[in-house]
């Protein structure tokens, strides 16, 4: 079952170059949208006994308040979360990722900081403090902050996970029920410095875990997201990832969920941006065109591009790049092509 999937055993170091990637918002955005599978994850023990049957709420405006300064506030990872013991009572989880690399010498000093700011602006409410490493080997120690003296002092411990704890075929294996498992996947595979040609086979190995799985259309498009975010290839290396997984989809019998949404945040980008949706709408294009060759031949590619040259809608091009899989020769793809162009 783990052959498409290898668990490399290299351990993974973290560089200056790695340090200037944004991990932390992909995860924020993921814990929003799978929290329940992120705690069943990281934090079983305490995921059973939280009443799931009881909203839970996200306190952004309360962690602001507690993370005023530069060097805690810059963790945008960090989540704080309002829920319900299943006696009925309530609790705050106070939720520190760490994906930037390993955990640094304050880090401990950073999760008690976290821990009486909120116990001294909100009160006597029950604080659960929760951490995950990505980058770094499990180690006991890594749950304690003290400052002691001949016995006395202070002395605070909060529960860590860290991902190196579970081999990729677990996390594969977890994959099958738990989305967040993938979540994981993409992460440890950021963290690898590989050459890009592996990182594109490895992202392609990920995102076949989908169809394995048979995840739905909603939330395909949400780990596909994530996925894209952490795992980062050259236009021309995504483009071919594209098209393979196209074909994929067809061999499968499976209508592939496309999602040629660019995330353009480390260059200054905005999205909507004119000169950014037009180099999204000639990436679709060009995708296309690679599809169409390997789907027909080169002489229905050459048809089609001034064809595809004339439709400037990025809706359009999606919804012709699940219609090609329907296309029973380059005839018939053609003529839709112009039935389409006209219609508009």
């Amino acid at each position: 079952m783990h052959g498409q999937l290898r668990d490399d055993a290299e351990p993974a170091q973290a560089g200056a170059d790695e340090r200037l990637v944004d991990y932390d918002s992909p995860w924020k955005e993921a814990i929003a949208a799978y929290f329940q599978p992120f705690m069943a994850l990281f934090f079983p023990a305490i995921h059973d006994w939280i009443d799931w049957n009881r909203p839970y709420e996200f306190l952004d405006a309360e962690l602001r308040q507690i993370t005023g300064d530069a060097e805690i506030g810059r963790r945008a990872a960090d989540r704080l979360v309002k829920v319900y013991r299943v006696e009925g009572a309530e609790v705050w989880l106070l939720i520190h990722i760490e994906v930037q690399g390993r955990a640094d010498a304050r880090f401990q000093v950073r999760m008690f900081q976290y821990y009486y700011r909120i116990y001294d602006r909100y009160g006597d409410v029950e604080i659960v403090s929760l951490a995950v490493v990505t980058n770094q080997t499990p180690d006991p120690d890594l749950g304690t902050y003290q400052r002691e003296r001949d016995g006395y002092g202070v002395r605070f411990r909060f529960r860590v996970q860290a991902l190196r704890a579970w081999s990729e075929s677990t996390l594969i294996d977890l994959a099958a029920r738990n989305p967040f498992a993938v979540v994981a996947l993409a992460q440890r595979a950021a963290h690898r410095r590989w050459k890009d040609e592996k990182r594109k086979v490895r992202k392609r190995e990920i995102i076949t875990l989908l169809y394995r799985y048979r995840y739905g259309r909603e939330d395909v498009l949400k780990l596909l997201r994530f996925i894209d975010w952490l795992i980062r290839l050259p236009d021309e290396l995504e483009q071919e990832l594209r098209a393979e997984l196209m074909v994929l989809a067809e061999e499968k019998s499976m209508a592939y969920v496309t999602s040629f949404e660019r995330f353009a945040r480390e260059d200054g980008r905005e999205e909507g941006r004119e000169e950014a949706r037009k180099e999204v709408l000639d990436s679709q294009r060009q995708l296309l065109l690679r599809l169409v060759r390997k789907r027909f031949n080169a002489g229905v590619m050459e048809h089609s591009r001034p064809l595809l040259g004339a439709i400037a809608e990025m809706k359009v091009l999606e919804d012709l790049a699940e219609a090609l899989l329907d296309c029973a020769d380059g005839e018939a793809w053609l003529a839709m092509l112009e039935r389409r162009i006209n219609s508009d």
